[in-house]
């Protein structure tokens, strides 16, 4: 394997996402297409008293499905040296997390007593406060001594460094839909200055609570059937879904003396933000990503860019922004008898996981050879432009030479990676 001069080596994966726990279940949904939004059961909350078609009924939500996962409440609390008391008052995305964490960790070949004590740093995306929320409605009564570092977003990182032993800094990131890959930047930024020796990054979110369906559907995001469909013509918002995703990060350098296995390699991230160049605030500007991607690939052989895991939620405002911005940047820029450029999104079938999103689509294409872009369709939706794009699948017999991630969220602030 080729050693590239400051290039970020990912060593290991945890995830659960819908479908099931664990890379192979999460593969067989994307090989499959699997479509998993289903309807929300009374566990998280009673969607029917929620739920009208009729948009325009105050406190209403248009939909009633959502992407889950199984089992997002437990954990094995004895293993983790946590009391019931406790884990009665702990958000269940911190029990994703410590799950996930530890995944990782096992797949990276690195038993919890040799990752003790390293200058490991955690960076944490997180948005939804579902669990706070529900908390405080429905039983604010119960307020102890637990309820703060239970909630906390900041003690969801702090909470795996404490677990682990971990000594490098950790950090909760809130960028909304880009938390996970903003907290990405940040790992490698710091793995880079040194800061620490290795790193623990990604994102969680678990729906658990009616309000934000709500408040997603009066502003038209979220689509009426509970799915993304991205780059479609069908595209009448995002499908909401949850997950968890963590994945281990070393300098390639140091990944090749300790022989581990590499999953892939971070070449490359950046970060902006769209300012006042639009309006209002949820629209993604075209400028400003088209300034990003000219960042990343400033000094980049573009023939050499294969597939792009775009951000892809299914909105007919987004998506032909994001595909115009890609097209005009990238695939009209490669030489001419370059392949077709190949375009992606993990949305369509496990939905918009929001603040785990971004890692969702860095494991997707890089935990397998074969490249899959998910249930989308390119068909005509996007405008003038994006003719170079392609969303077939990609099969091939080692992984692309390069592929990227590109992902914006609600508020403006885009990120994007190349691997």
């Amino acid at each position: 394997m080729e050693e590239e001069e400051g290039a970020i080596a990912v060593v290991g994966i945890g995830c659960s996402f819908p479908g099931g726990e664990g890379l192979d279940n999460f593969w067989k949904v994307l090989l499959e297409g699997k479509n998993c939004a289903l309807p929300i059961p009374n566990e998280r909350f009673n969607s029917t008293y929620w739920y009208d078609a009729d948009n325009s009924k105050p406190g209403k939500s248009h939909t009633s499905k959502a992407a889950l996962i199984d089992g997002f409440n437990e954990l094995d609390l004895r293993f983790f040296g946590i009391t019931d008391a406790e884990a009665d008052y702990m958000d269940p995305q911190q029990k994703l997390l410590l799950h996930c964490t530890y995944r990782a960790l096992e797949n990276a070949g690195m038993p919890m007593e040799k990752a003790s004590g390293t200058r490991t740093g955690v960076y944490l995306g997180l948005m939804n406060r579902d669990y706070d929320l529900t908390t405080a409605q429905y039983n604010p009564g119960l307020t102890n001594h637990w309820t703060g570092t239970g909630k906390a977003m900041s003690i969801a990182a702090n909470r795996i460094s404490y677990t682990f032993n971990l000594t490098g800094p950790s950090v909760a990131i809130d960028s909304a839909c880009s938390s996970s890959l903003v907290a990405l930047h940040f790992a490698c930024q710091a793995i880079k200055q040194g800061d620490c020796e290795m790193a623990l990054c990604g994102g969680v979110s678990c729906i658990i609570e009616p309000q934000v369906f709500v408040a997603l559907s009066k502003a038209k995001m979220i689509s009426p059937e509970g799915t993304s469909k991205p780059f479609s013509s069908r595209a009448d918002g995002y499908g909401r879904g949850e997950g968890c995703g963590i994945i281990l990060l070393k300098p390639l350098k140091q990944a090749l003396k300790d022989c581990d296995h590499v999953w892939g390699i971070i070449s490359k991230t950046a970060v902006n933000q769209d300012g006042h160049t639009v309006t209002p605030i949820t629209k993604p500007s075209m400028v400003q990503q088209e300034d990003l991607l000219r960042r990343i690939y400033s000094e980049t052989d573009l023939s050499s860019v294969q597939y792009i895991e775009a951000h892809g939620t299914g909105t007919p405002v987004g998506d032909p922004i994001e595909a115009g911005s890609i097209s005009k940047v990238i695939a009209k820029a490669r030489p001419p008898g370059s392949e077709t450029l190949r375009i992606g999104s993990v949305k369509g079938n496990i939905g918009h996981t929001e603040s785990a999103a971004g890692v969702a689509g860095l494991i997707k294409f890089r935990c397998h050879s074969t490249v899959d872009s998910g249930l989308s369709s390119l068909d005509g939706c996007l405008g003038e432009g994006t003719d170079h794009l392609h969303d077939s699948c990609l099969r091939c017999a080692q992984v692309p030479p390069q592929v990227s991630l590109n992902h914006a969220r609600v508020e403006g602030v885009c990120r994007h990676t190349s691997a």
